[in-house]
């Protein structure tokens, strides 16, 4: 079994690079399906519908793969 690492990081970025930091995620994470995200935001410069669309990546994560991956 492979070793893993846990990464902590906090990303402090402008709200309209919020979804192109998400994309980029979810973009390794379909390259390498091994690894596994948890992610929380703090954006009280956004709104709740700003944050939804913010999570709108490609491909898509349904509430329910949303749920069952966070393990």
């Amino acid at each position: 079994m492979t070793e893993k690492c846990l990464i902590f990081a906090v990303a402090e970025l402008p709200k309209e690079l919020v979804h192109a930091w998400m994309q980029h995620l979810r973009d390794f994470d379909v390259l390498h399906p091994e690894c596994h995200f948890q992610l929380a935001v703090d954006a009280p410069a956004m709104t709740i519908p700003e944050v939804i669309e913010a999570l709108r990546v490609k491909p898509e994560l349904t509430i329910q793969e949303i749920i069952r991956r966070n393990r």
